[in-house]
């Protein structure tokens, strides 16, 4: 079961986040989902490029994400 908190005084109603951020979250997702595969291969070569691609990915939603609340 996955769980998200909101920071107080963030409404949910009607908030769209912005394509950008949308973009960030699903590459995100995509690569915490190819870390699963690859350590379920057992190829060290695979996890540590999995590893690595959720980094920039976890970086990148993190970019995202403060631009967001900048505008």
């Amino acid at each position: 079961m996955t769980t998200t908190s909101q920071p107080s005084g963030a409404p949910l109603t009607g908030h769209v986040p912005a394509p950008q951020l949308r973009d960030a979250e699903r590459r995100m997702y995509d690569a915490e989902c190819a870390l699963h595969f690859a350590h379920q291969s057992h190829v060290d070569a695979w996890i540590t490029a999995a590893a690595d691609r959720l980094h920039e990915a976890i970086t990148a939603h993190s970019r995202a994400l403060r631009a967001t609340r900048a505008a």
